[in-house]
């Protein structure tokens, strides 16, 4: 049920939100360089965090490839008998006679370059390089850098 001092209310009302939507048409030029900034602010901190995952994943993606290269290395050493190996802290860029042969200097693995060496009985322990058994180091490098190394005891079994 309608009034007459409720009509005069509702029209009042509505006179005064018609009035307000009239003058809020746009955005001033302070409201939107602060929506600017604070849309640069919000940006500028998700993207360090972006970097940081892009990195890491490379770096992962790097490390795998070196692991499956010294671990192919390693399975073509366990065809040859530890005796055979070099011995007297020996650095070798191509794999012993008895395997593949293949050099190490340019290995490809999942489109990426690799690079690796074998040292030999680099230890300055004597009970790892004699007649029977080989110390092995096995390292690899992308781009002149380190990635991955691995060092085992390779031995003949009686």
């Amino acid at each position: 049920m309608r009034t007459k001092a409720n009509g005069k209310i509702y029209t009042y009302l509505l006179g005064h939100v018609q009035s307000l939507r009239h003058r809020e048409q746009g955005l001033t030029l302070v409201e939107a360089v602060v929506s600017i900034l604070i849309f640069f602010i919000a940006i500028g901190g998700i993207v360090p965090i972006s970097l940081n995952y892009s990195l890491a994943a490379i770096r992962n993606e790097q490390k795998t490839g070196a692991i499956a290269i010294s671990q192919q290395i390693m399975d073509e050493l366990r065809q040859v008998d530890a005796s055979t190996l070099p011995d007297g802290n020996t650095t070798e860029t191509t794999l012993p006679t008895g395997t593949s042969g293949a050099s190490l200097a340019d290995v490809s693995f999942m489109g990426k370059s690799y690079s690796s060496q074998i040292t030999y009985c680099q230890t300055s322990s004597a009970s790892y390089c004699d007649a029977n058994s080989r110390h092995i180091k096995i390292e690899v490098f992308r781009d002149g850098q380190s990635i991955y190394e691995v060092e085992t005891v390779y031995t003949k079994f009686e």
